[in-house]
């Protein structure tokens, strides 16, 4: 049955209206599920506003690839009643339309947000936890390398500060350095400023308004030097403190290259002592993860909009179960693959596609079953 253009785009934007609420509405709920369970840990440890930012950023492309699918499938449900509650599906009957009408319009939204899912899972999500480990690490460094009124040693080094800001601030410090073990020194300064670079594992304590004392030579005891600056900085190397690198040591973590070359190097008998993983099969789970979640728009729609139509008239709190439990049956089914799977019954692939499977049978089932009228 062809599809009218003008009631494909009204179905199209009531299911958006929805979808956009229901999105709002998930996204938060993932968003602090996430983050407010550690939120007051993390401020303890030295989180100021501009790490917290960086946390939402980073947390947000991570809830949207679940978010999305689950408020699509919401919104279909939601729009379909709306459009039966008002009567609407009554006209839609008495002019022959059957199910197709809904369902060509949903699959067409499903389409783009599966496009957007698949750019958000092959590009960015693994980007925003890499960084968001990097921002963890980070934080948790300034809170615990640089402690008030602790003499602490960092290689060659000892440092000791009055007071620390949570912004990093810095007052009352002092620095003996002994990197060059015939002319070690002291640095004396009012304020600075301990700034940590992720990438090189360093700090740097930017100071102010201080002294440098060098030690006399041995050569010449009597001899005291003493000199005065503005501004002063010193970087120590930390990266034996915090043990592991800040490299990708986690599958979903890693772009796509660097999950084959891990694959690769296990293939060969690497052991993969340096990662978090060394099972092979959990970065084979994440590449087909990558490959398979982005289609759960797209069977959503395929499942929602039969179930809303048989259900349309049975019941206003039906449809909601029916998407909690088509979410649930679809999640609930990768967590069992991936079990399987890390146990040897499956390989990878299969664990993987297996919900693809059964929603896209159950989907064309569905559809066969309520090709003709909408149901009254």
């Amino acid at each position: 049955m062809r599809c009218p253009r003008t009631l494909s785009l009204y179905v199209m934007r009531e299911t958006s209206l929805y979808f956009g609420l229901s999105f709002a509405v998930l996204t938060l709920v993932l968003l602090t599920q996430n983050l407010l369970r550690r939120l007051d840990e993390l401020f303890l440890i030295g989180m100021t506003p501009a790490d917290l930012a960086v946390v939402l950023r980073c947390i947000v492309p991570v809830a949207l690839s679940y978010s999305l699918p689950l408020a699509f499938l919401v919104g279909i449900l939601l729009a379909i009643r709306r459009l039966g509650g008002d009567g609407e599906l009554r006209g839609w009957r008495a002019a022959g339309l059957g199910p197709l009408a809904l369902l060509v319009p949903q699959l067409v939204l499903g389409a783009a947000i599966a496009g957007l899912s698949a750019w958000l899972l092959s590009s960015v999500e693994h980007e925003a936890r890499r960084e968001l480990v990097r921002t963890f690490k980070a934080v948790a460094a300034r809170g615990a390398l640089i402690e008030p009124g602790v003499f602490r040693r960092l290689g060659s080094r000892i440092v000791f500060v009055e007071s620390r800001e949570r912004d990093g601030g810095l007052s009352g410090i002092m620095i003996y350095d002994e990197t060059q073990p015939d002319r070690p020194f002291h640095v004396f300064a009012k304020q600075g400023q301990l700034v940590f670079d992720a990438e090189a594992a360093e700090i740097e304590i930017r100071l102010a308004e201080g002294d440098l004392h060098l030690r006399p030579r041995p050569d010449d005891p009597d001899r005291y030097e003493r000199m005065r600056f503005d501004a002063f900085s010193v970087r120590m190397d930390v990266g034996f403190l915090l043990g592991a690198d800040f490299g990708p040591v986690r599958p979903k973590q890693m772009d796509r290259a660097e999950l084959l070359a891990v694959l690769a190097r296990a293939r060969a008998g690497d052991p993969l002592r340096e990662l978090d993983q060394r099972n092979p099969i959990e970065y084979e789970l994440e590449l087909h993860r990558r490959r398979s979640l982005p289609f759960a728009p797209l069977l959503f729609a395929a499942v929602a909009v039969p179930l809303a139509l048989a259900s349309e008239h049975r019941g206003r709190s039906l449809g909601l179960l029916l998407a909690l439990t088509a979410a649930f049956t679809y999640y609930g089914l990768g967590a069992f693959g991936e079990s399987v799977a890390r146990q040897g019954r499956v390989p990878a692939a299969v664990a993987s596609w297996l919900p693809n499977g059964v929603f896209a049978a159950a989907g064309v089932t569905l559809a066969a079953r309520s090709r003709g009228r909408i149901p009254r």
